[in-house]
């Protein structure tokens, strides 16, 4: 900070605590309030909007852009595989989907704008979510009668995972000398590459329509974000609604302890049942609540709490532990539900600990309500 600028705070500074003693005792209390409170507002430098800046700038936009490329890199390997479907090539593809689908898991929290399909400007860019879990009669059917991969359950990353991965390698080869199934995994493949183009086109900052200028100008004129508010809200509602989704839908529903499944375990429920990346992708996303961290959240809600940062922290910490140890003893999710559900108890609680810190004391600090957004004054 320039010397001219601090000298001009610590001024403003005085001026307000000389005015805390100038009050008449009958209302001192509540223009004390109210004096720290513009003290708090004028001292603060990193608002609303530099968070949502740094969010975009250093957050989803690389990310954004990294699945874009890594959706590339499958689709010329794929291209190899389909030319020649050997053991080498199918191993390349197979690399090159988990390295995409474990980029798009650390960005898969950001379920909004663009990548929201009730946004009716930006139809079906979700496709990474929407397929899961996969219809495989659906998919064979549409192979034998060689439709294209249009639809729910069909489609999608899920789907190109039940191509490359749901039987050995020899079996796999066999298979795709089959021209239909060779055009259905390019047809998919291409599908998914112009999402995520269309996706780093609708958050693109050297277009002034773009999304980008939407969520980062909240409260200054955007369409969809019309408080400042509304774009902090955006992010903190996304992280309480994807930790629901991953406690719910992930862990509880196919380890069977979720409340309405009655203790019943399904395994064929879990993510990537052929690849075996469930445990894999619990980390990505959580690694995906860290990386929210560092591009600024932990600064913001540090400058409006000091307890809940270092907290948030740790559980992130505590909880990636107890992923990386469920990984560890059992190798795959489908064993730990099978021989080891109590451990995933022990894991789906470091989870709900998260969830129950985010959407409580991190809104609470925040001066927000999970689903409501109002104008914070920046």
């Amino acid at each position: 900070m320039k010397p001219s600028k601090l000298y001009t705070k610590f001024l403003v500074y005085g001026f307000y605590i000389l005015l805390l003693n100038c009050g008449s005792p009958s209302d001192n209390a509540s223009k004390k309030a109210q004096i720290l409170g513009l003290v708090d507002t004028y001292l603060r430098t990193y608002t609303t909007s530099n968070l949502l800046l740094d969010i975009s700038n250093n957050l989803i936009i690389p990310k954004y852009t990294n699945l874009d490329n890594k959706v590339l890199s499958l689709q010329t390997a794929a291209a190899t595989y389909t030319a020649n479907p050997d053991a080498t090539n199918l191993t390349l593809v197979r690399n090159a989907w988990t390295e995409t689908y474990l980029a798009y898991k650390q960005i898969e929290w950001a379920y909004f704008g663009p990548a929201n399909i009730p946004n009716n400007v930006y139809l079906y860019l979700d496709s990474f979510s929407r397929a899961f879990p996969i219809d495989p009669t659906s998919i064979e059917s549409k192979i034998t009668s060689n439709l294209a991969p249009n639809g729910l359950r069909v489609d999608g990353l899920d789907a190109v995972e039940y191509l490359l991965f749901k039987d050995n390698v020899s079996t796999t080869n066999t298979a795709f000398a089959d021209v239909n199934r060779r055009t259905y995994l390019t047809k998919l493949i291409q599908d998914i590459k112009n999402q995520t183009g269309l996706l780093t086109f609708q958050w693109d900052k050297s277009r002034s329509s773009s999304f980008y200028f939407s969520f980062t100008n909240a409260g200054k004129g955007s369409r969809d974000y019309p408080n400042t508010k509304d774009g902090l809200t955006e992010i903190t509602n996304q992280m309480v609604f994807f930790c629901n989704t991953i406690v719910d839908i992930k862990i509880a529903e196919p380890s069977g302890l979720r409340a309405t499944n009655l203790g019943v375990k399904d395994i064929t429920k879990v993510e990537t049942p052929y690849a075996n990346l469930s445990l894999d992708s619990l980390l990505q996303s959580l690694q995906g609540f860290s990386d929210i961290g560092e591009a600024g959240f932990y600064k913001f809600l540090g400058l409006r709490s000091e307890t809940v940062v270092p907290r948030l922290k740790e559980q992130i910490r505590v909880t990636t532990a107890s992923v990386t140890s469920l990984k560890s003893k059992y190798g795959t999710f489908q064993n730990a539900i099978t021989t080891g559900n109590s451990d995933v108890e022990l894991m789906l609680t470091e989870f709900k600990k998260l969830r129950i810190l985010i959407s409580t004391e991190v809104i609470s600090s925040l001066g927000g309500t999970i689903g409501v957004s109002s104008n914070d004054g920046d």
